[in-house]
């Protein structure tokens, strides 16, 4: 088992930001927000000791290029190893009704 460097990418911070002002305002609740996103961080972190062992996303180009996902809440958290440097980079944290297939095809899977 490998230990890896997180790095969360500007678009999946983007979007745990938007997730926690969502929350905060539309529903008026921001300690929920922040327990939803001190879970979605803890859940990250797992991945620099177990990002390996979650099999690749099954659909095309995703599972060439490596993508993972696990879950997080209420949340899909993408992912992908770079062994090469050592770093786990958190492309993407999806709700999980949301359309999926639309979501991963607007996703950059290089940064």
């Amino acid at each position: 088992m490998n230990s890896y460097d997180i790095i969360v990418t500007p678009d999946a911070e983007a979007e745990i930001s938007e997730l926690a002002e969502y929350i905060s305002v539309n529903f008026g609740v921001p300690e929920v927000a922040l327990n939803y996103i001190q879970c979605i961080r803890r859940e990250i972190k797992k991945l620099s000791y177990m990002a390996d062992s979650i099999a690749p996303e099954t659909r095309e180009p995703w599972h060439s290029k490596g993508v993972r996902k696990i879950i997080a809440q209420n949340f899909y958290v993408y992912y992908r190893i770079d062994d090469a440097s050592g770093n786990v980079y958190i492309l993407s944290v999806i709700y999980v009704r949301r359309d999926q297939l639309r979501a991963l095809k607007n996703m950059n899977l290089y940064e």
